[in-house]
């Protein structure tokens, strides 16, 4: 996860240096320049402004989803230690996305349901 390399990216992808981008969010030149080349870690207030100013996620900012939005697991970080869905959780995703609004609610609720017996 590099936070920095992102900040950095973001910042440079919509044509700011970071005395412009300090003034937009209202922290210090030098606090950017910090969370950029790694020495400090942006605090959850200042990753909200960041997400808030360049219209991204939190999980696009710390590397935990793609360009597009998708999120992106890494498998040590999940409980079976793989970060690939299985052929059924593939399927279910997939009929998932095409119901409507309401329809999902209806899912949802049931999937609540069983979970919570």
């Amino acid at each position: 996860m590099d936070i920095g390399k992102n900040l950095k990216a973001l910042r440079k992808e919509n044509g700011l240096t970071q005395k412009e981008l300090a003034e937009r969010l209202k922290i210090g030149q030098a606090t950017i320049a910090c969370y950029e080349n790694g020495q400090r870690e942006p605090s959850i207030t200042s990753l909200i402004a960041y997400a808030d100013y360049f219209e991204c996620t939190l999980d696009f900012i710390v590397g935990r989803a793609d360009d597009f939005g998708n999120v992106v697991i890494n498998a040590e970080n999940t409980r079976r230690g793989s970060g690939t869905l299985t052929h059924e959780e593939t399927m279910f995703i997939g009929k998932f996305k095409n119901l409507s609004d309401d329809e999902k609610n209806k899912v949802n609720g049931y999937i609540d349901g069983l979970m919570s017996k």
